[in-house]
């Protein structure tokens, strides 16, 4: 029963989610998590990140027992009510690839996540790579960091959705960018580098062909030996042990599809 991933389905999301929250109208859980997904939403929509974590998003026991008492006081059958409970619980727990197809945003990492970054890491010069929209970037900016922005856009051509912009992105590849502005930012950020892809390591490479001191850290943010970046990166690129890193990433909880992304050091 995968509900969300054709794109007309995709259209239909929040539509689907909100018909059927409203089904079971009584139920107070259902009710706070069609808020939140309606919060994230409008956040979003605006070119922010979210301003706080996302909380986990899934239907309990205790749901499904309140979803039974209000079918039956609606007059709707058990198998009916068992159809909304899977469809919704289904729904919930997918959210993030909807906000993923219909915003083009991949890393769920919030403005407050943001907050305590940049007052562990104060007045850095960023560079990002592969910024798709640029909401990491503006957000940085707003923080008053100097951040460049960049991005090959050729995702462009599969994904019709999250095309606006937030934020000055420069059409370059991740090699060429690393290549012009690497010496002239302390930190280049990577943010969710696609799944079994090694640019990423040849990228890690590329930084370590710089002298030492004029080599920026490599901050990356994704899951290790997940749904993010290469195996070869994981397996080879050596981490760096990192205080700051490692508090922002307690403002990163794993979400209900299971995924746990990080702040990590290079």
């Amino acid at each position: 029963m995968d509900l969300i991933l054709k794109e007309e389905q995709q259209l239909d999301y929040l539509e689907n989610v909100t018909k059927l929250a409203q089904r079971y109208a009584a139920v107070l859980s259902i009710q706070l998590q069609l808020a939140e997904i309606q919060r994230c939403c409008q956040e979003l929509e605006k070119g922010r990140l979210l301003s706080r974590p996302l909380p986990p998003l899934q239907l309990t026991d205790d749901d499904w027992w309140q979803m039974v008492a209000s079918a039956e006081g609606s007059g709707r059958d058990s198998v009916a009510c068992q159809r909304d409970f899977l469809t919704l619980d289904h729904l919930l727990h997918n959210f993030r690839k909807y906000l993923q197809y219909h915003f083009g945003q991949w890393t769920l990492i919030s403005e407050q996540a943001l907050a305590i970054w940049t007052h562990l890491l104060p007045g850095r010069r960023y560079l990002e790579l592969m910024a798709g929209n640029g909401r990491l970037a503006r957000s940085l900016a707003g923080l008053g960091q100097s951040v460049i922005a960049t991005d090959s856009f050729a995702w462009r051509t599969e994904n019709k959705t999250g095309r606006q912009t937030y934020y000055p992105v420069e059409a370059l590849a991740a090699p060429a960018a690393l290549h012009k502005y690497a010496t002239q930012v302390d930190i280049v950020v990577l943010s969710w580098s696609p799944n079994n892809d090694p640019l990423d390591w040849l990228l890690f490479q590329q930084l370590q062909q710089l002298p030492a001191s004029q080599r920026p850290d490599l901050l990356v943010i994704g899951e290790p030996f997940g749904v993010t970046n290469s195996l070869t990166f994981w397996q080879f690129a050596r981490r760096r042990f990192s205080a700051p890193a490692q508090l922002i990433s307690r403002y990163l909880p794993m979400t209900s599809d299971g995924v746990h992304e990080q702040v990590l050091l290079f």
